[in-house]
């Protein structure tokens, strides 16, 4: 019989391993940046994508939103250095790729490179404050536009729940057509956009998803 090795967890990279591009409102202050962290300059366009992108600028404006959309084409993690981020912004940055926010009036050269290492690595950066407030806004988002569209936090609509929930009792597709006045051809379309949507390989995967997520 033989055994299975477990799988080695990712080892974290140091920033030297670190591809970083540094987007600045001006060619000086991204070169200072540059030369805080230690990482060259783009030569060519034809350059593969940084592993992180910092954007930087004196005070959140409409023009660091600006850039930081143009900075969303490299699809890596960005890291924010400003000052005054407004608080209604939060959500759009984040889906933008903002992983994270830090105060250029406090941030130290220490701070910066630790933040760029952690984005890489898969972590976020925000301070209690703005992280309390994009909470908010989210619980906002899906108490008052999701819910009232029948979708639940993991994005399963409440019917999706109520047959994953009879499917976890072991009910068969036929009874819960029946039971939830649906066609046989609409559930089974459900638990396959179900399957497809999150990446699960089958229903019971389906049912283990739903119950991790807590709408079990």
């Amino acid at each position: 019989m033989t055994s299975c090795s477990p799988v080695a967890a990712r080892p974290r990279r140091s920033l030297a391993e670190v591809a970083v591009t540094v987007v600045g409102p001006d060619p000086l202050t991204a070169e200072g940046i540059r030369k805080l962290l230690g990482v060259e300059p783009p030569r060519t366009s034809g350059e593969e994508p940084p592993d992180v992108t910092v954007v930087a600028d004196d005070r959140f404006s409409t023009a660091t939103m600006r850039r930081v959309h143009a900075a969303a084409v490299f699809a890596a993690p960005i890291v924010l250095l400003t000052a005054d981020v407004r608080e209604h912004s939060l959500l759009s940055l984040v889906s933008h790729g903002v992983v994270a926010v830090l105060d250029r009036a406090t941030t130290t050269g220490a701070d910066l490179a630790d933040a760029v290492l952690s984005s890489a690595n898969g972590s976020a950066v925000l301070s209690p404050r703005l992280l309390g407030n994009l909470v908010a806004q989210i619980r906002g988002l899906q108490r008052n536009v999701l819910e009232p569209l029948g979708y639940t936090g993991p994005g399963l609509s409440t019917r999706e729940v109520e047959i994953l929930r009879m499917l976890a009792e072991g009910v068969e597709t036929r009874e819960i057509a029946k039971t939830l006045v649906y066609s046989e051809s609409t559930v089974k379309k459900d638990l396959a956009s179900i399957i497809g949507r999150f990446n699960l390989r089958n229903r019971t995967q389906a049912v283990a998803f739903a119950l991790r997520a807590g709408v079990l």
